[in-house]
């Protein structure tokens, strides 16, 4: 019943993005020393949240079959790392902001290869963006999810302006932020929600459940819906594994375009 009403969706919500950014903060004042970004990236910052600001209001005002599932949405880390990310970027903490990039890379390159296989083969080889084809996705979602294609680049470039772009030191920060996320997920969301009109809106925040449903990979939905003693363990190695992989083969070339255009003079490191 706690699941129908806004109350306990907006407590969760803050109590998610609150924790991460403690955690986050924390674990990089242990890692990151005195490696800071240079001043005057503050008009980043100031882009990140103005986006952000305009996708909450614009998915608070336009999906209101349930405000619930609405409010539960915006714990997606695909969501909740733009505000963080803006904080690293104020804070001067490339660790961190490495981090935020980080956690939603198998999430945000797998976008790219879903985009290039239908332009090429006119179908979703991985299927992370299909939810837009769900008839029960809302327009203002299809609208607001620009940023799956431009944060990764964004974060590396911002990144890149220090010294390097420390990725060893920003996994162990995006790995502690994913456990807790999972956890906060895991406990304190549901699977699914029930809207107004009696339909079931699919949650399944952050994969704290199962694997997404469009997602056919046999040995990875090994575990789906087991305990989560079971599950999470299964699930945060593949998450964790999968982004540092697929964030290191988007920055590799990437920072080096930066290089050869005279946009940048880091390198990856520690």
């Amino acid at each position: 019943v706690k699941h129908q009403g806004a109350t306990h969706a907006c407590v969760v919500c803050v109590l998610l993005y609150a924790t991460m950014l403690a955690l986050g903060t924390g674990v990089d004042r242990l890692l990151a020393g005195d490696l800071l970004l240079p001043e005057g990236m503050k008009a980043w910052a100031a882009a990140l949240l103005a986006y952000w600001s305009w996708l909450v209001l614009l998915r608070l005002r336009c999906e209101t079959g349930s405000v619930a599932a609405d409010i539960y949405q915006l714990m997606f880390s695909c969501n909740f790392s733009m505000p963080m990310a803006a904080a690293a970027i104020l804070l001067r903490r490339p660790v961190l902001l490495c981090a935020q990039g980080i956690l939603v890379a198998i999430d945000q390159v797998l976008w790219y290869v879903d985009l290039l296989g239908f332009l090429v083969l006119g179908k979703l080889p991985v299927k992370v963006v299909g939810y837009l084809l769900w008839p029960s996705t809302p327009l203002s979602r299809r609208i607001s999810c620009i940023h799956h294609l431009l944060f990764e680049p964004l974060v590396i470039y911002v990144g890149s302006q220090g010294q390097s772009l420390p990725v060893g030191r920003a996994f162990l920060v995006a790995f502690a932020q994913t456990v807790l996320c999972q956890a906060v997920c895991r406990f304190s969301t549901p699977l699914e929600i029930q809207r107004a009109n009696g339909e079931l809106c699919y949650l399944n925040i952050n994969l704290c459940y199962e694997c997404f449903r469009d997602v056919k990979v046999g040995w990875i939905r090994r575990y789906d819906r087991r305990s989560a003693s079971v599950y999470l363990p299964w699930m945060l190695w593949i998450w964790n594994g999968g982004n540092v992989l697929l964030f290191m083969l988007l920055a590799w070339p990437l920072l080096w375009l930066l290089n050869f255009l005279g946009w940048s003079h880091a390198a990856i490191s520690l």
